[in-house]
């Protein structure tokens, strides 16, 4: 199979410096990142640069999200259904928030009550087991909902530059176990 190329989907605030969502970046060849307002997300304007940068692709990808990168795919997913199975492979979900959650930041604009919807391609969850944005049980039921994998790693918070992981290798060989099932 030939290798993928990649969609990053950053979070609230973006994956700079140590967040191994910058660091996948440089290390993968072929990567597309997904620019957004990072410190004052609006729901629409995020699907929106999903779409537009999707417009421009001509091969499949696989979209390795973390956090509100995450719900804006479902999003986007949801409203852009027709194009799914042609611009996604698959996605890799990272710390999914709950955005009901009262931890959620309130500058988040229009994520409340995403839905939860099958999405019809392969999805794999990546969570931790003492997020502050999504419990275990939330992120069950997100998992299931989506149709997706799971996978509860031990205490890593939001799996973020916080969580110390540097370029997390564990996460990679989740990444790639999930390529080698596509």
């Amino acid at each position: 199979m030939q290798k993928p190329k990649f969609l990053f989907l950053a979070g609230y605030g973006n994956s700079t410096g140590e967040h191994w969502q910058a660091k996948w970046f440089t290390q993968f060849s072929g990567g597309i990142w997904v620019e957004q307002h990072w410190e004052q997300p609006k729901r629409d304007d995020w699907v929106s640069a999903i779409n537009l940068t999707l417009e421009k692709t001509s091969e499949p990808l696989v979209v390795i999200s973390h956090s509100l990168g995450g719900l804006a795919f479902i999003e986007w997913a949801n409203q852009y259904s027709d194009l799914l199975r042609d611009k996604i492979r698959g996605a890799f979900l990272v710390a999914l928030p709950d955005a009901n959650a009262e931890s959620f930041p309130a500058v988040i604009q229009g994520f409340a009550n995403t839905p939860m919807n099958k999405i019809p391609v392969p999805t794999l969850m990546v969570v931790s087991q003492d997020d502050p944005y999504a419990s275990v049980e939330r992120s069950c039921f997100c998992a299931s909902a989506l149709g997706s994998e799971l996978i509860s790693v031990d205490k890593k918070g939001h799996i973020n530059s916080a969580s110390g992981l540097g370029d997390w290798p564990d996460g990679k060989q989740y990444l790639q176990d999930f390529i080698d099932s596509l």
